[in-house]
């Protein structure tokens, strides 16, 4: 016989667990000359990886500092008085069949609830007032002493790193603190900056681990694209522009938007003075700027927009010409069949026939018919015919394609 003996008392209440959210992600970084633009993914789980994520909202710091300053300590910069913003986010949606009562604390979101949520992705902007440009730490760091090895700063315990975020250019996704291939060379002298990060906070509270900072230099903005020029085809807007003058070893890279556009129509910084936007629509006026684009310390620093360019697409396209022409002779009768052709805006098609040997063909048809075969009963028996096809289309006024090759047929 086993026995067991204990004390019989009971022990103190574990505490509740206190839970954080992960970090954010997929961090990008814009300046417009007077603005600075980011996007960012929520956190789906809570640093110790479980789910539903506690994530009431996201806090975004922010702090500028003079060129070759002391930058602050994460102590410093999460602090009160640079809080850029604070952005509500929404409990996660109830399971299928999951009552509300079983995620206690965490109210019932409506469906009409216009808050991000977990997973959404983030927009925020900031205005770069003179405020905000006014650096808030101007204290010297101290230079050291002539041939003593550089070595990077290291971050106390339990801080984020102060060196840029390499935050992936719009529409890619990267590693923080990989350079992207684009970069352009850290400037020779330092730069002014506005540095930035971001954290989540807790249903309870408790602050998430901020995310990398990102050093947004506050320097003057690249040179805009100059002569852009627009062209259509029926399937496409095609931009072309120029260059602006850059220093040597700068590679210039370029955004396209509409005009008053916050995200641009290319996913990723083009490498060349040229874009082709699919899709048209005829008769509708469409109007495009371009930005230089110069990536430094994985930031996008764009220029000011060029002047706009302007098209409005007209249907000069006529359709392909009609393949698969056929004819058979009866009695009294040519009966012509050919292929459809797959235009969406087709009218029609036009049947055009001569006597052989067919210098002039005439239409048959006055108005474009939707069939793809033709009988023709007007022959005269013995008389060699010649026939051809015409696609007809519904602009104004109607583009007609050449016409299909000819085939001859003698009367019965």
């Amino acid at each position: 016989m086993f026995l067991s003996v204990g004390c019989g008392k009971e022990g103190p209440p574990l505490p509740p667990l206190q839970l954080a959210p992960a970090l954010v992600t997929n961090v990008e970084a814009r300046r417009q000359v007077d603005e600075v633009r980011f996007t960012f993914v929520l956190p789906t789980r809570n640093q110790d990886g479980s789910t539903p994520v506690s994530l009431e909202r996201v806090e975004i710091f922010a702090a500028t500092v003079s060129a070759g300053a002391v930058v602050p300590t994460n102590r410093e910069l999460l602090a009160a008085v640079h809080r850029a913003a604070s952005i509500e986010v929404k409990p996660p949606p109830l399971k299928e069949g999951e009552a509300p009562e079983k995620k206690a604390g965490q109210p019932v979101v409506p469906k009409d609830d216009p808050r991000p949520g977990p997973g959404d992705t983030v927009t925020f902007v900031e205005q770069l007032t003179e405020a905000k440009l006014k650096p808030t730490y101007t204290k010297p760091a101290p230079v050291p002493p002539a041939g003593a090895p550089t070595t990077p700063p290291v971050a106390p315990p339990g801080a984020t790193p102060t060196t840029p975020v390499t935050a992936p250019a719009t529409g890619q996704t990267g590693t923080p603190g990989t350079p992207a291939a684009t970069d352009t060379a850290a400037a020779a002298s330092p730069v002014p900056k506005r540095i930035y990060v971001i954290r989540g906070v807790a249903r309870g509270g408790r602050p998430g681990q901020p995310t990398t900072r990102i050093d947004v230099p506050l320097i003057d903005p690249p040179s805009p694209p100059g002569a852009v020029s627009a062209k259509f085809t029926d399937s496409a807007i095609t931009l072309a522009w120029a260059p602006p003058v850059v220093d040597p070893g700068v590679t210039p890279l370029f955004n396209v938007y509409v005009p008053d556009g916050a995200t641009p129509l290319n996913p990723k910084p083009l490498a060349v003075p040229a874009f082709e936007r699919p899709g048209v629509e005829f008769g509708r006026e469409e109007c495009f700027i371009v930005r230089t684009v110069q990536r430094m310390g994985g930031v996008s620093l764009e220029s000011t927009p060029s002047d706009r360019v302007c098209t409005t697409p007209t249907d000069v396209f006529p359709p392909a010409a009609p393949k698969g022409l056929g004819a058979v002779a009866g009695s009294g009768v040519i009966s012509l069949i050919w292929d459809a052709t797959t235009e969406p805006d087709l009218a029609g098609y036009i049947v055009l026939r001569g006597e052989a040997p067919g210098d002039t063909l005439q239409p048959l048809t006055p108005k474009p018919i939707r069939e793809t075969t033709f009988r023709d009963t007007t022959v005269k028996p013995g008389v060699r015919y010649v026939y051809a096809i015409v696609a007809v289309d519904n602009a104004t006024p109607p583009n007609r394609s050449v016409p299909s090759v000819r085939v001859e047929e003698t009367a019965r």
